[in-house]
């Protein structure tokens, strides 16, 4: 019943107590109190129930994950202006900006679901408590209108991308322009010098034909395969912020593939834990990022260490052209990543390889916090040796001559993109 319900009911009650002194009032208060239910049970069987309650919830078949995904819920019934209360069900890990919601039907509300991994989730029921034509009880209805979606990884960053590209913003990312005259090792015409043009690039036989001062102008060479080596053990499934590491990778993973099949290049994939468990040959196209997404899609933090040994000298009798080999995984001390070390150095030797890890946010502020207790100062000496652990590592891998990237999740793609155009500008490849 509502509080106007109660509130009647009160009324019986008094007259049933001080029936206890006047006994004639007692009957005159029992019936009254049968007469006050049973006219809040009518107004609760007056209220709209299942059977023209309709909801229609909006939302995309895919969610990104770490980001927040609009939902709109709409819910309609034969006849308006009655009050109710929507409960919407979430999964947990969804993070919904709001799941309660006062109305009168019908009625549409919107909001946000944040997922915290990929994977399969199922929004709905919904639960509405509609309150009757009086005011005095209300029915409680589930209504089976369960949505399924998929979580995915952040494809909105992708949208975002595309937008800014085609109003030539991209520095708005933190992203530089891919194609500047005269970079590049592959040739794609001859025009007029600038003042600006190096030496190298002066066409002379071009210029003593025509009688003008001509340039060769180069782009980066298309075609290059690119391979995302992805670890999925058990560090890889430490929380960096609200994600875990490795879907901070994917997310950086599935920006650079794009930007490199948007560049002409042909991309790949290859995942491992403790032994290799799943490939994607380097192609071109734009059907090539749905196959990426899809190989992607299983990938799970593993209970195991990952094994490098195992996993990049499959590599090396996999993939036998020279490619970009970009190593997504995480260290903790040198002993950890001889293997690494070890096999990023032997893969020098035909491969260009680039070791991407994830900055623990976390980490770092324990690493920085000023100690107010004993405890504080323990955290703080075990994150700052943590932290010392891991620069020595990537430190070994860049005096080996390896790229590295380490980069908290806000940065990551950005300088991952980044690198990628400044190799291909260089003719690394």
């Amino acid at each position: 019943m509502t509080w106007r319900g109660a509130g009647l009911m009160l009324v019986p009650v008094a007259v049933v107590a001080i029936g206890a002194a006047v006994p004639a009032l007692l009957i005159v208060g029992l019936v009254l109190f049968l007469g006050c239910a049973f006219a809040i049970v009518v107004d609760s069987r007056r209220a709209p129930g299942k059977a023209v309650l309709r909801v229609e919830r909006v939302c995309n078949d895919l969610l990104s994950v770490g980001i927040a995904n609009r939902v709109t819920l709409a819910v309609s019934a034969r006849t308006a202006g009655a009050a109710a209360i929507l409960h919407e069900r979430v999964p947990p890990g969804l993070h919904p900006s709001q799941m309660r919601w006062n109305v009168r039907l019908p009625a549409a509300v919107e909001y946000t679901v944040t997922p915290a991994a990929r994977g399969d989730v199922t929004l709905g029921p919904v639960v509405a408590r509609v309150i009757g034509p009086w005011g005095l009880g209300w029915r409680q209805t589930t209504i089976d209108s369960q949505r399924p979606a998929r979580v995915d990884p952040n494809l909105a960053a992708i949208d975002v991308y595309e937008a800014l590209a085609r109003r030539g913003q991209l520095a708005e990312l933190g992203l530089r322009t891919m194609r500047l005259r005269t970079e590049g090792s592959e040739f794609e015409r001859v025009r007029e010098a600038f003042p600006d043009d190096p030496l190298r690039a002066i066409n002379w036989r071009a210029t003593a034909r025509t009688g003008r001062l001509m340039a060769t102008e180069l782009i980066p060479e298309r075609a290059q395969p690119l391979v995302i080596c992805l670890d999925h053990g058990r560090l890889m499934g430490i929380g960096a912020g609200e994600l875990t590491k490795l879907d901070h990778a994917i997310n950086a993973a599935l920006l650079l593939v794009h930007v490199a099949l948007r560049s002409g290049d042909r991309a790949g994939m290859l995942a491992f834990s403790d032994t290799v468990t799943g490939t994607l040959p380097p192609r071109a196209g734009t059907a090539q990022l749905r196959r990426f997404l899809d190989a992607t899609r299983p990938i799970q933090p593993g209970e195991t260490e990952a094994d490098y040994d195992d996993a990049l000298a499959f590599f090396s009798r996999w993939q036998t052209r020279r490619s970009l080999v970009v190593i997504f995984t995480d260290v903790l001390d040198p002993d950890q990543g001889k293997a690494l070390i070890r096999q990023c150095v032997r893969l020098r030797r035909r491969h260009l390889p680039l070791v991407v890890t994830v900055r623990d946010p976390a980490l770092d502020d324990a690493a920085n916090a000023i100690p107010r207790s004993g405890d504080d100062a323990y955290a703080r000496a075990v994150a700052g040796g943590l932290i010392a652990d891991r620069d020595d590592t990537l430190r070994l891998l860049r005096s080996s001559g390896v790229e590295t990237i380490d980069a908290d999740a806000r940065t990551l793609s950005p300088r991952l993109v980044n690198r990628y155009l400044d190799l291909k500008r260089r003719a690394r490849l």
